[in-house]
């Protein structure tokens, strides 16, 4: 997906305009302006300051990857299993079967 298709997905789904997003980032209106009329970014700096605004990754705003599957957080039990003490790692070889 184009950064245009998805920043304008993005601002509709947030309901923001383009006003709204220029106050929060710093990024001049114009600019977002030109980047919905298709116009590649120039300043990276630009679009962390719309990823910040809109809580997104740089990913998402390409369109690359969404939130809807995030990952799960473990399971309290394995987090004090990890946190309980120190561990011994042993690498082997491993026997294949056949």
């Amino acid at each position: 997906m184009s950064l245009s298709k998805s920043l304008r997905r993005l601002m509709t789904e947030k309901e923001l305009s383009v006003a709204q997003i220029s106050q929060q980032s710093g990024v001049p209106a114009k600019t977002i302006y030109h980047w919905l009329n298709g116009q590649q970014p120039r300043k990276i700096e630009h679009l962390f300051s719309i990823c910040d605004v809109l809580n997104i990754t740089l990913d998402e705003l390409y369109g690359r990857r969404t939130r809807k599957n995030p990952p799960q957080p473990l399971p309290n039990n394995v987090l004090q299993d990890l946190h309980a003490g120190v561990y011994e790692v042993i690498l082997r070889p491993m026997q294949r079967s056949k």
